[in-house]
């Protein structure tokens, strides 16, 4: 259907049983249905509404409201054919969030190509997905790429290989098509110089900053066995000092996981990334089912972006409350997490099904992890953990896992990261 008054277009999207029309002053593109024109007669009074074909939804008529976009069927003018007139609930403006920057962190060792190849097709579905809820603009969004292996000898080819931001998806697509995971030596690999490149990337001031790094291997120095360099990468970059600065720097890092191998074959990996990540307020996911790899990384962004909107209210207030008030994290928290109940504050999470155990010999190793100075601080304190950590369920690869991204209430969780990253920042 056509406006009359400027030709804007109408498509529609369906929500429950109602048929919601877009069009003027936001027309979107989009599939076209049959609509009919037809009529309707209350008290003597005539009034137009349109019909999808084969459904008893329609859209009635009604009189403009100051929140409405009209559309008329024979009258350029509400005043010439008001009976005429079909009203269609107005877009609402969604502000978009601040510019996103993702950089991928991706492992380009033998084990990882379906990885790749998974990222390379569905980068246009995470574009998608993240500008489809309006918080993101497609000129907002940025994605950067350091493909990382190891040092020589375990590796003769790369130990890594950044790539610039783009906002081109294509070109996206492009660099990782060029990737071919080969090599890497022995299991450990070189994340934490890829860590390293990654604080050095030209991040906007104002963007909200996310890490991504998909692997199946932990980086060297935390005690794993058949480790090539068992103090550490050989250019004396500490994963535990990185994370730290990330955090300060306001880059939030999540590690997709790739299982049942990191956990299977690493005794001390899933720990090590859980402290890891904690460091900057992010967090690890598990991936068992490569068909959900882009609601992850779509799900992560989105998860980010709304603690960052958070940071940036309250981060004056929390810290207020620290520095004047004395208050813990732990009170502050508590206290933030009422108000937010009471206004029925959102946040976007990422939903997954969970392929971790419990494991009440783990939780301690998570913390020293976090609390740690360095890794060589860290790796004495470790205690193993007996049992296999993939629940029994997926302990075979393949078996499908499902992941959503919901806006639910704000959990006591969220809002602790928030009051973390807000005491964390540098000023």
């Amino acid at each position: 259907m056509v406006s009359v008054d400027d030709g804007s277009g109408l498509t529609y999207k369906k929500n429950a049983d109602t048929y919601w029309g877009y069009g003027y002053p936001y027309p979107q593109s989009g599939p076209s249905l049959n609509w009919s024109i037809l009529e309707r007669t209350t008290d003597s009074q005539t009034y137009s509404k349109i019909k999808l074909s084969g459904e008893s939804n329609c859209f009635d008529s009604c009189d403009p409201g100051s929140d409405a976009v009209h559309f008329y069927y024979d009258h350029g003018h509400v005043y010439e054919g008001p009976k005429q007139c079909f009203v269609f609930e107005l877009v609402p403006v969604v502000k978009p969030s601040a510019p996103l920057d993702i950089v991928f962190l991706q492992d380009a060792t033998g084990s990882q190509q379906p990885y790749i190849d998974t990222a390379r097709n569905e980068i246009n579905q995470i574009c998608n997905t993240l500008i489809s809820g309006g918080k993101f603009a497609p000129q907002d969004l940025r994605f950067g790429l350091i493909a990382f292996r190891d040092h020589p000898p375990q590796d003769q080819s790369f130990v890594t290989q950044p790539f610039p931001f783009t906002s081109d998806f294509g070109v996206v697509a492009s660099n990782l098509a060029g990737l071919v995971a080969t090599g890497g030596g022995d299991g450990p690999e070189a994340q934490s110089d890829a860590l390293s490149d990654a604080l050095k990337v030209a991040w906007k001031d104002n963007a909200t900053k996310i890490v991504v790094l998909i692997t199946d291997s932990p980086p060297h120095g935390i005690g794993e066995d058949g480790d090539g360099f068992p103090k550490g990468c050989p250019l004396q970059n500490d994963p535990l000092r990185l994370a730290t600065r990330m955090g300060k720097l306001g880059i939030t890092l999540y590690v997709i996981a790739c299982e049942p191998t990191l956990s299977q074959y690493y005794k001390r990996a899933s720990d090590f990334y859980a402290g890891l990540v904690k460091r900057t307020g992010g967090k690890v996911v598990n991936l068992g089912d490569l068909s959900i790899l882009s609601t992850l990384v779509a799900g992560s962004a989105l998860e980010v972006a709304d603690s960052e909107k958070y940071v940036t209210q309250y981060q004056a207030q929390v810290r207020s409350m620290a520095n004047n008030e004395k208050l813990s994290a732990g009170e502050i928290s508590q206290r933030l997490h009422k108000n937010f109940v009471t206004t029925g504050a959102q946040h976007s999470t990422l939903v997954v099904d969970n392929m971790y155990e419990q494991s009440t010999q783990g939780n301690p190793n998570v913390d020293v992890w976090f609390n740690a100075e360095n890794l060589d601080e860290a790796r004495t304190k470790i205690q193993e953990v007996q049992g296999n950590r993939i629940i029994e369920k997926y302990q075979t690869p393949g078996v499908k896992q499902s992941a959503a991204v919901q806006v639910q209430p704000i959990s006591l969780d969220q809002v602790q990261t928030v009051v973390q990253k807000c005491l964390m920042r540098e000023s």
